[in-house]
């Protein structure tokens, strides 16, 4: 059984926790580039706070998208499971209905209205005016996005990772060529700084999303639809989906809500402090996605399994899942506290945050194995079982309970270290590891919703 899963994750869960860190490059690579210190061109430690917490949008969006569509995911997932390539495809088609009316929101907040967002973080002028123009142009991209994800959710439903991986593949090469030509100036273009980094994460988001879109339609896959078929819909298979995914949505906007309270927190105690903590998520990002990846992938085979009726393969598979999780979360965590100098170096960050910064990567090295452990736990496994109550209650009631006024007590009105703060910004994590292996072992998270 083990040989079976480890060659599921490998097929399935290796190309999405690869591509979602390749994904979450691109924004890492806007934060790299635009903190190399050059007044002429508006770049360093501003720059890096002001994409930091327009970045910070971004991830608001992507992750309540994501909520929104998850629950086309799940039931996608046990439809292919159970070879009913119909409602398959009808999952797909209220996806990219409801991921395009939803992207409209933060796309009409992003042109209009971006100073007003960008100052709840900070009340650093500069950093609003920075943070402002970044999003201005990049949120033109939100509502191709928005029917994008619908396409990519779907193939890591059938388990054809693959080709979103080759995506962002594609994506990650454009982004890094005309970063580099439009920041800085090079091959006749302008050098526009800030503004270059987000005009480049727009052109490489048109050309992956295309690339996704393309090759499902040539290859004829499963989830291909004609016009007729992904939007043959019906209001009793709007509300089947919208039961998942509305609970889901909910759990994901409080959560990243919850995420971004820390950054106001955090851009409250100074900018220095604001900029080393972006830099830190920069860069930790990049490994985390690989769990927000294997997580994914997780859910796609359990879903699968419980499609087809197979509950204590289901079963036994996460629990094969849960201990690979954890290995990697170690092997990770050590990855990061012995290659992040280096890092931080290459990143060439201002020397008047770089001791501040050092301190924080330990303390992230810590979170980073327990997250490993808790986005398996809860988005890869209960959640794919359709336990989707149970999850809300169990990752939101830490959060804004206990974690949230811990850092806000100890940031703003203790005035804590910086990195003491950050750590128990993440309290939550620990706090819901131990039921949530309660609640893993009891089985009553397994939910066949299509049978």
């Amino acid at each position: 059984m083990k040989k079976t899963v480890y060659k599921k994750v490998f097929s399935v869960g290796l190309p999405v926790a690869i591509e979602n860190m390749i994904y979450s490059l691109m924004n890492f690579i806007d934060i790299f580039m635009v903190g190399k210190n050059n007044v002429a061109l508006g770049l360093g430690t501003i720059a890096v706070a002001g994409t930091g917490f327009a970045n910070q949008i971004f991830m608001i969006f992507v992750t309540s998208l994501f909520g929104m569509n998850s629950g086309g995911g799940i039931l996608a997932a046990q439809y292919f499971g159970n070879k009913d390539y119909k409602n398959l495809k009808r999952c797909l088609g209220i996806t990219v209905i409801v991921g395009f009316v939803f992207s409209l929101i933060f796309f009409f907040a992003g042109i209009f209205i971006p100073e007003v967002i960008i100052s709840v973080f900070t009340k650093d002028a500069k950093v609003i005016k920075v943070g402002a123009s970044y999003m201005r142009i990049v949120a033109w991209i939100y509502p191709l996005m928005g029917v994008g994800l619908a396409f990519n959710m779907q193939l890591r439903a059938i388990g054809k990772t693959k080709y979103s991986f080759y995506s962002s593949i594609i994506g990650l090469v454009v982004n890094l060529m005309f970063n580099t030509v439009l920041i800085f100036g090079y091959l006749g273009f302008p050098a526009l700084g800030v503004r270059g980094a987000a005009t480049a994460t727009v052109i490489a988001r048109i050309i992956s999303t295309f690339y996704i879109i393309f090759i499902i339609y040539k290859l004829k896959l499963p989830i291909a639809g004609k016009i007729s078929e992904l939007f043959d819909l019906s209001l009793h298979f709007f509300v089947k989906v919208m039961k998942i995914s509305l609970p889901v949505f909910l759990h994901e906007i409080l959560w990243v809500l919850g995420s971004s309270v820390y950054i106001v927190i955090f851009g409250r105690m100074g900018t220095n402090y604001a900029a080393s903590i972006q830099t830190v998520k920069a860069i930790s990002s990049l490994v985390l996605t690989l769990f927000f990846g294997l997580s994914s992938a997780t859910s796609a085979i359990i879903g699968n399994e419980i499609g087809a009726g197979n509950e204590e393969n289901a079963y036994n598979y996460s629990m094969i899942l849960l201990r690979v999780s954890f290995f990697c979360g170690i092997l990770v965590g050590l990855f990061v506290l012995l290659f992040s100098p280096l890092i931080l170096s290459l990143m060439g960050i201002s020397k008047s945050i770089y001791p501040l910064t050092k301190q924080i990567v330990k303390s992230e090295v810590f979170i980073i194995v327990v997250k490993s452990l808790s986005l398996q736990l809860l988005v890869g496994i209960l959640r794919a079982g359709g336990d989707v109550i149970w999850t809300i209650f169990m990752d939101l009631v830490p959060l804004w309970c206990v974690a949230i006024p811990i850092t806000y007590f100890t940031g703003l009105q203790l005035g804590w270290p910086i990195y003491i703060v950050y750590l128990l910004s993440c309290s939550d994590e620990v706090i819901k590891i131990w039921p949530c292996i309660r609640r893993l072992k009891s089985k009553k998270w397994i939910n066949n919703l299509v049978s």
